[in-house]
């Protein structure tokens, strides 16, 4: 016998047999469906729920007395949607990211090393394709540390390598000091849309519109512009073929992070526990204010050495091993 779900409330008090994840106006959520119609809502809908298997599914109430099944073409519409798994089934719901602070990174240390290695794959902007000045923005903040960011991995992309690390250049992008900052308070998503060419990226502004003013590649000016705007630019990794770019799943989340800074209903950011923990403390290749680079400055230092240390180790393991691999087809 299939679950039936009872008729969404008309009320704003909380609802046991509901938790509301997403409320704004229709205008609001066309405007980043876009083309997608339908497919934008259910895809958010199975990454707040059920990221990695995506077993359920999306209905909306018909006003009457029933929900309706939703189906990828459907214009979206002002109404009550409601996301089912199969009865059984437990998902937990995504976490939110707060983004406490950002980490400066200085000459030395992990923070610059990674930054060196993201500049030097992508050689340009992603999305202006402005080649300098360039700045490595992390999908995942740095201070969520290595096991939350190996948690989202799994969740939404794959099984994370042994090695896999925060500083790892599949947690970074390039971007102009502009985007970098919006990127970096989730007001600079990343949607990815399947084309006629394969997967690319559209650039999707989450910030505030002010009237007679437009969020460009440059910044905010003031209109008429000819500067390239923010929303709707389609964009993608500046050489695609390489390895070591971040995989589609990674930045799925972090679009998710700015649709649920946008949209996120009150009763779901209040859910106990439902926001990552961000370490408020100093980290290996932030910047230092007295130059020093002490252990009483630097808390976590002796965790990030040892982690650093074993990562290190497994990196070589591993060139070992694909090395006698090579040898042994010779």
């Amino acid at each position: 016998m299939l679950f039936q779900p009872p008729p969404p409330t008309t009320t704003s008090a909380p609802n046991p047999v509901f938790i509301r994840l997403l409320s704004g106006p229709l205008h609001e959520f066309e405007k980043y469906s876009r083309q997608e119609q339908s497919k934008w809502l259910i895809d958010i809908a199975h990454d707040i729920c059920d990221p990695s298997a995506m077993r359920g599914s999306l209905s909306v109430w018909n006003g009457v007395a029933q929900w309706r099944p939703v189906v990828n073409t459907d214009p979206l519409t002002a109404s009550v949607y409601l996301y089912v798994v199969p009865v059984g089934v437990i998902v937990g719901l995504s976490k939110f990211s707060a983004r406490i602070g950002k980490s400066v990174t200085t000459v030395t240390g992990d923070g610059s090393t990674t930054a060196d290695r993201v500049k030097g794959r992508d050689e340009m902007c992603w999305a202006s394709r402005i080649m300098y000045p360039l700045i490595n923005s992390y999908i995942c903040p740095k201070r969520m540390g290595d096991h939350l960011a190996r948690a989202i991995y799994q969740s939404f992309s794959s099984a994370p390598p042994p090695s896999l690390t925060i500083h790892d250049e599949r947690f970074g992008i390039s971007l102009s000091a502009t985007l970098d900052k919006y990127f970096n308070i989730y007001e600079l998503g990343l949607r990815s849309v399947a084309g006629s060419v394969g997967l690319f990226y559209e650039c999707h502004n989450f910030r505030v519109d002010i009237p007679g003013h437009a969020h460009t590649m440059y910044g905010q000016l003031m209109l008429p512009t000819a500067a390239p705007l923010i929303h709707g630019h389609s964009t993608g990794p500046p050489h695609p073929e390489l390895p070591n770019n971040p995989p589609p799943g990674l930045l799925r989340w972090h679009y998710l992070q700015c649709v649920l800074k946008k949209f996120g209903h009150d009763e779901y950011k209040s859910l106990p526990n439902i926001s990552y923990s961000e370490l408020p403390l100093p980290m290996d290749g932030d910047s230092d204010d007295d130059g020093t680079d002490s252990e009483a400055d630097w808390p976590s230092a002796a965790l990030d050495r040892g982690r650093a240390a074993q990562a290190n180790m497994i990196k070589a393991d591993e060139h070992l091993h694909s090395v006698a691999n090579w040898v042994a087809t010779v």
